[in-house]
Protein backbone atom coordinates (compact mmCIF):
# COMPACT_ATOMS: atom_id res chain seq x y z
CA UNK A 1 0.00 0.00 0.00
CA UNK A 2 1.46 3.12 -0.95
CA UNK A 3 -0.18 7.30 0.38
CA UNK A 4 0.28 9.64 -1.70
CA UNK A 5 0.28 13.42 0.16
CA UNK A 6 1.16 15.37 -3.35
CA UNK A 7 -1.25 17.78 -3.85
CA UNK A 8 -1.71 17.81 -7.61
CA UNK A 9 -2.28 14.47 -7.28
CA UNK A 10 -5.01 14.77 -4.48
CA UNK A 11 -6.98 17.58 -6.70
CA UNK A 12 -6.72 15.32 -9.79
CA UNK A 13 -8.21 12.63 -8.30
CA UNK A 14 -10.58 14.84 -6.45
CA UNK A 15 -11.68 16.36 -9.40
CA UNK A 16 -12.44 12.75 -11.01
CA UNK A 17 -14.18 11.52 -8.23
CA UNK A 18 -17.75 11.79 -6.63
CA UNK A 19 -16.56 13.27 -3.38
CA UNK A 20 -17.20 16.90 -3.97
CA UNK A 21 -21.14 15.99 -4.37
CA UNK A 22 -20.88 14.15 -0.57
CA UNK A 23 -19.88 17.50 1.31
CA UNK A 24 -20.72 20.44 2.48
CA UNK A 25 -17.28 21.33 4.49
CA UNK A 26 -14.66 22.89 2.65
CA UNK A 27 -10.58 22.64 3.29
CA UNK A 28 -10.50 18.95 4.24
CA UNK A 29 -7.31 17.36 4.53
CA UNK A 30 -7.45 14.52 2.20
CA UNK A 31 -4.82 12.06 0.86
CA UNK A 32 -4.82 9.34 -1.87
CA UNK A 33 -3.97 5.21 -0.66
CA UNK A 34 -3.13 3.34 -3.71
CA UNK A 35 -3.53 -0.76 -3.23
CA UNK A 36 -2.35 -3.81 -5.04
CA UNK A 37 -4.42 -6.93 -5.69
CA UNK A 38 -4.57 -9.34 -2.89
CA UNK A 39 -3.75 -6.59 -0.31
CA UNK A 40 -6.40 -5.60 2.09
CA UNK A 41 -7.71 -2.09 3.05
CA UNK A 42 -9.32 -3.08 6.01
CA UNK A 43 -9.31 -6.30 8.54
CA UNK A 44 -11.15 -7.58 11.35
CA UNK A 45 -9.84 -6.03 14.74
CA UNK A 46 -7.58 -3.84 13.51
CA UNK A 47 -8.71 0.20 13.62
CA UNK A 48 -9.86 1.68 10.88
CA UNK A 49 -8.38 5.59 11.42
CA UNK A 50 -9.32 7.37 8.47
CA UNK A 51 -12.05 6.91 5.58
CA UNK A 52 -11.18 5.63 2.81
CA UNK A 53 -13.58 6.47 -0.45
CA UNK A 54 -12.76 4.09 -3.13
CA UNK A 55 -12.50 6.39 -7.14
CA UNK A 56 -10.77 3.30 -8.66
CA UNK A 57 -10.53 -0.16 -8.79
CA UNK A 58 -12.47 -3.03 -7.13
CA UNK A 59 -12.95 -4.58 -3.76
CA UNK A 60 -14.50 -7.36 -2.04
CA UNK A 61 -15.85 -7.20 1.15
CA UNK A 62 -16.18 -10.35 3.37
CA UNK A 63 -16.40 -12.47 6.45
CA UNK A 64 -15.48 -15.88 7.90
CA UNK A 65 -18.25 -18.30 9.64
CA UNK A 66 -17.21 -20.09 12.43
CA UNK A 67 -15.79 -23.24 10.37
CA UNK A 68 -13.94 -20.82 7.83
CA UNK A 69 -16.30 -20.84 5.47
CA UNK A 70 -16.21 -17.54 3.58
CA UNK A 71 -19.34 -15.12 3.24
CA UNK A 72 -19.20 -12.78 -0.15
CA UNK A 73 -20.88 -9.39 0.96
CA UNK A 74 -20.48 -6.97 -1.81
CA UNK A 75 -17.83 -5.84 -4.43
CA UNK A 76 -16.99 -2.20 -4.22
CA UNK A 77 -16.02 -0.88 -8.30
CA UNK A 78 -14.91 2.70 -8.06
CA UNK A 79 -17.40 3.23 -5.64
CA UNK A 80 -18.04 3.28 -1.78
CA UNK A 81 -16.76 3.96 1.52
CA UNK A 82 -15.28 2.27 4.27
CA UNK A 83 -15.10 3.86 7.83
CA UNK A 84 -19.28 4.69 7.84
CA UNK A 85 -19.67 2.24 10.69
CA UNK A 86 -16.37 2.55 12.69
CA UNK A 87 -17.15 6.34 12.20
CA UNK A 88 -20.48 6.27 13.81
CA UNK A 89 -20.65 3.45 16.49
CA UNK A 90 -17.09 3.44 17.10
CA UNK A 91 -16.15 -0.16 16.64
CA UNK A 92 -13.59 -2.17 14.48
CA UNK A 93 -14.30 -3.43 11.47
CA UNK A 94 -16.13 -6.47 10.95
CA UNK A 95 -15.42 -7.44 7.10
CA UNK A 96 -12.35 -8.02 4.88
CA UNK A 97 -12.03 -5.73 2.60
CA UNK A 98 -9.51 -7.29 -0.02
CA UNK A 99 -8.22 -5.44 -3.58
CA UNK A 100 -9.16 -7.57 -6.60
CA UNK A 101 -7.65 -4.83 -8.74
CA UNK A 102 -5.15 -2.16 -8.32
CA UNK A 103 -7.39 0.40 -6.10
CA UNK A 104 -7.72 4.07 -5.34
CA UNK A 105 -9.25 5.80 -2.88
CA UNK A 106 -9.15 9.23 -1.54
CA UNK A 107 -8.74 9.14 2.24
CA UNK A 108 -9.75 11.68 5.16
CA UNK A 109 -8.56 11.40 8.81
CA UNK A 110 -11.71 10.31 11.04
CA UNK A 111 -10.98 11.95 14.47
CA UNK A 112 -9.49 15.26 13.50
CA UNK A 113 -12.20 15.75 11.14
CA UNK A 114 -15.31 14.91 13.43
CA UNK A 115 -16.68 17.69 14.73
CA UNK A 116 -16.96 19.52 11.32
CA UNK A 117 -18.21 16.46 9.82
CA UNK A 118 -20.86 15.44 12.56
CA UNK A 119 -22.57 19.37 11.26
CA UNK A 120 -22.17 18.24 7.81
CA UNK A 121 -25.71 16.75 6.67
CA UNK A 122 -25.19 16.28 3.20
CA UNK A 123 -22.08 14.18 4.55
CA UNK A 124 -23.98 12.16 6.80
CA UNK A 125 -26.72 11.54 4.72
CA UNK A 126 -24.09 9.61 2.18
CA UNK A 127 -22.87 7.59 5.34
CA UNK A 128 -26.48 6.39 5.77
CA UNK A 129 -26.94 5.67 2.15
CA UNK A 130 -23.99 3.64 2.32
CA UNK A 131 -24.39 1.99 5.82
CA UNK A 132 -27.99 0.86 4.69
CA UNK A 133 -26.94 -0.41 1.12
CA UNK A 134 -24.37 -3.07 3.05
CA UNK A 135 -26.66 -3.76 5.47
CA UNK A 136 -28.78 -5.01 2.03
CA UNK A 137 -26.44 -7.02 0.83
CA UNK A 138 -25.74 -8.67 4.20
CA UNK A 139 -29.37 -10.07 4.40
CA UNK A 140 -29.33 -11.41 1.17
CA UNK A 141 -25.90 -13.11 1.40
CA UNK A 142 -27.58 -16.58 2.60
CA UNK A 143 -28.28 -17.76 -0.69
CA UNK A 144 -30.28 -21.14 -1.57
CA UNK A 145 -28.87 -23.37 -3.92
CA UNK A 146 -31.94 -23.87 -6.01
CA UNK A 147 -31.66 -19.94 -6.32
CA UNK A 148 -28.51 -19.72 -6.61
CA UNK A 149 -28.41 -22.03 -9.91
CA UNK A 150 -30.86 -19.68 -11.57
CA UNK A 151 -28.93 -16.97 -11.24
CA UNK A 152 -25.53 -18.84 -11.83
CA UNK A 153 -27.52 -19.38 -15.26
CA UNK A 154 -28.53 -16.06 -15.66
CA UNK A 155 -25.12 -14.66 -15.46
CA UNK A 156 -23.72 -16.91 -18.02
CA UNK A 157 -26.31 -16.35 -20.32
CA UNK A 158 -27.14 -12.88 -20.07
CA UNK A 159 -23.43 -11.14 -18.71
CA UNK A 160 -20.95 -13.32 -19.78
CA UNK A 161 -18.74 -12.96 -22.74
CA UNK A 162 -19.91 -15.97 -25.20
CA UNK A 163 -21.52 -17.41 -22.43
CA UNK A 164 -18.52 -18.84 -20.62
CA UNK A 165 -17.51 -17.32 -17.10
CA UNK A 166 -13.98 -17.06 -15.76
CA UNK A 167 -12.98 -17.98 -12.48
CA UNK A 168 -14.52 -19.12 -9.62
CA UNK A 169 -13.52 -16.55 -6.74
CA UNK A 170 -14.83 -13.30 -8.92
CA UNK A 171 -17.70 -15.49 -9.96
CA UNK A 172 -18.99 -16.15 -6.43
CA UNK A 173 -18.14 -12.44 -5.81
CA UNK A 174 -20.71 -11.45 -8.35
CA UNK A 175 -23.43 -14.19 -7.44
CA UNK A 176 -23.04 -13.19 -3.59
CA UNK A 177 -22.19 -16.24 -2.55
CA UNK A 178 -19.10 -18.56 -0.94
CA UNK A 179 -17.09 -20.63 -3.12
CA UNK A 180 -18.29 -23.61 -1.79
CA UNK A 181 -21.58 -22.99 -2.87
CA UNK A 182 -20.78 -22.10 -6.41
CA UNK A 183 -18.82 -25.34 -7.04
CA UNK A 184 -21.14 -27.71 -5.53
CA UNK A 185 -23.74 -25.72 -8.68
CA UNK A 186 -21.16 -26.10 -11.15
CA UNK A 187 -20.83 -29.33 -10.36
CA UNK A 188 -24.30 -30.55 -10.38
CA UNK A 189 -24.47 -28.52 -13.76
CA UNK A 190 -21.67 -30.38 -15.67
CA UNK A 191 -23.42 -33.35 -14.41
CA UNK A 192 -26.13 -32.49 -16.22
CA UNK A 193 -24.32 -31.56 -19.32
CA UNK A 194 -25.55 -27.93 -18.80
CA UNK A 195 -22.22 -26.72 -18.94
CA UNK A 196 -18.78 -27.78 -19.93
CA UNK A 197 -15.45 -26.95 -18.07
CA UNK A 198 -13.15 -25.00 -20.73
CA UNK A 199 -9.98 -24.63 -18.35
CA UNK A 200 -9.58 -24.57 -14.65
CA UNK A 201 -11.98 -22.20 -12.88
CA UNK A 202 -13.55 -21.89 -16.87
CA UNK A 203 -16.96 -23.13 -17.79
CA UNK A 204 -19.16 -22.64 -20.99
CA UNK A 205 -22.88 -23.01 -20.62
CA UNK A 206 -24.25 -25.63 -23.51
CA UNK A 207 -27.58 -25.38 -22.71
CA UNK A 208 -30.47 -24.16 -20.15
Amino acid sequence: MEKIYDKSTIDRWLKMSYLPECFDTEGLAFFVMQYQPGEFLSKPGVPIVSFQFVVKGSAVLYYLDEDGTRRNVTVMENKGVLGDMEFVIGNTPVFFTEAMTPVTVIALPMEENRSRLEQDCRFMMYLLRQASMVKVFTSRNVVELPKLEERLIYYLKNECPHQTMIGMENTAVKLQCSRRQLQRVVKRLKEQGMVKKQGRGCYRLLKE
